[in-house]
């Protein structure tokens, strides 16, 4: 039995899984592209992020932090980087903390444009599957959204931990838990697609397995007795 029998209360399931299909292709693509600039500049970016977690992160024994976090100051200091002097403020490139985190950038940036590529390839099964009607078309879109899914509120846990339970963290958070509400609805109707193509095909091997009463077989023609 199917958890929804329309997509969004509004459009069918396969036309729903078409769509979801489209969605998240653009949303590979469009992903795989500042991965890669990301990648390219990973080692700039380490050092924005050692900067900032130097000046608002946790206090440590080996870091003392200079400011408390403050969301005007922060988008403040953002703004003092974008600056022409801004990249003179920020740790040299052969820091070791900015070089532990580029090679983790290095990475990371890697395995996710290769995560991006293998779910746009998912997408694709997905739109090919919703209109050929194929369930197991549709099964690696669900297993790696449901992966993201996961990965993704991880993520913003992880991030609001790392900076401090503060007012603009937790507003991230909650953002990040209602858009993790409405993905999980539309994998629940890919989901609902998959249990009535299912459906769909044991009612049909049901019906083969019936005995055809109303057959027009009237035994072996006179000529080839």
């Amino acid at each position: 039995m199917p958890c929804f029998q329309r997509c969004c209360c509004c459009v069918n399931l396969r036309t729903g899984g078409l769509m979801m299909g489209v969605m998240t292709l653009a949303l590979s693509v469009f992903s795989i592209v500042p991965m890669a600039l990301s990648l390219n500049n990973r080692l700039y970016m380490s050092r924005v992020v050692v900067h900032m977690l130097n000046r608002y992160g946790r206090p440590t024994e080996e870091v003392v932090v200079q400011d408390q976090f403050e969301p005007v100051q922060f988008w403040g200091t953002v703004s003092e980087l974008l600056k022409k002097d801004g990249p003179d403020q920020l740790p040299a490139e052969d820091d070791s903390k900015v070089t532990r985190l580029a090679a983790a950038m290095l990475i990371f940036f890697i395995v996710c444009i290769i995560l991006l590529v293998v779910y746009l390839v998912c997408s694709l099964m997905l739109m090919y599957g919703s209109v050929r009607g194929s369930r197991w078309l549709i099964l690696p879109w669900l297993v790696a959204t449901f992966l993201f899914i996961l990965a993704y509120i991880a993520g913003m846990c992880l991030s609001t931990i790392l900076f401090g339970l503060t007012l603009l963290s937790l507003a991230f958070l909650t953002i990040a838990l209602i858009e993790s509400c409405i993905a999980l609805y539309l994998w629940l109707c890919v989901i609902s697609l998959f249990q009535h193509l299912a459906d769909r095909q044991a009612s049909n091997q049901a019906w083969e397995l019936k005995p055809r009463l109303n057959t027009s077989y009237k035994g072996i023609p006179t000529d080839e007795r």
